[in-house]
């Protein structure tokens, strides 16, 4: 058995769109949903019924938000600071941290991700380790060596990379040198991936990264197929990773 987890960001709450939102993640089968800009509890109790998902962790004024079909273990909140914060969850033999960093592809908001990330990675080191840890969601970052397709982004953020000096890599670059791997990246090496805007996308800033431990389950990651459909939901396309299960030191696989 294998465990599927989504990531996806709803947009403004998604209020109105709760069940074209959960009509969209149906079709990837997830057992487990982390959400972004999911600040509208009724519209994330909306979409955990579509996907009969029992579990959910929701609370007011926090952008990100879980579902789950599988018992959760411990859920803690860490603040990242600039308004930002990263959900845990303990969910069979590992742990997934659900974010959402600060937006903004400029110099500024690459320094803010930055000590987010410095936040981040640093916090799972000294509470538990990195090595079956995930973080999920909307980075709202451009990896290294990525190329968005820079012509069909939005005029306003073409303006400001072309007078603030260009895309930024330094936040992703400092969660893989923290040992995590990019999972969409590790499977396709040369396929973009992007995950926005969910028309016609021309960036990636949704990702899955794995602790080394983790890695040889992953199976999958793949965004959701893109079209003006996507639109009616989000405007940025889900991402799923499907995972054997770990077997963790000493022990047996836990089924999911």
């Amino acid at each position: 058995m294998t465990l599927r987890i989504a990531s996806y960001n709803v947009r403004f709450g998604g209020i109105g769109r709760g069940e074209a939102i959960g009509a969209a993640l149906a079709e990837l089968r997830p057992d487990v949903v982390i959400l972004q800009e999911a600040t509208h509890r009724p519209t994330v109790e909306t979409i955990a019924a579509r996907l009969e998902l029992t579990t959910v962790i929701a609370e007011p004024g926090r952008s990100v938000a879980a579902l789950s079909r599988l018992p959760v273990g411990t859920t803690a909140w860490h603040e990242l600071g600039f308004g930002h914060s990263t959900l845990e969850l303990g969910l069979a033999d590992m742990r997934i941290f659900g974010v959402h960093l600060s937006a903004g592809l400029s110099r500024r908001g690459e320094r803010r991700r930055q000590i987010e990330v410095a936040k981040l990675v640093g916090l799972i080191a000294t509470n538990g380790g990195s090595t079956r840890a995930a973080i999920v969601g909307d980075f709202n970052a451009i990896a290294p060596g990525d190329a968005p397709t820079i012509p069909l982004l939005p005029r306003w953020i073409r303006l400001l990379l072309r007078f603030d000096g260009g895309i930024r890599t330094e936040a992703i670059a400092a969660v893989t040198e923290a040992g995590y791997v990019d999972a969409y990246r590790r499977l396709h090496p040369d396929i973009p991936g992007f995950t926005m805007p969910s028309v016609a996308p021309s960036v990636r800033l949704d990702y899955f990264m794995l602790g080394p431990d983790l890695v040889p389950a992953l199976r999958t990651c793949e965004p959701m197929s893109a079209g003006a459909e996507r639109a009616l939901a989000s405007d940025h396309l889900a991402l799923v990773a499907e995972l054997d299960p770990v077997v963790p030191e000493g022990g047996g696989a836990q089924a999911s």
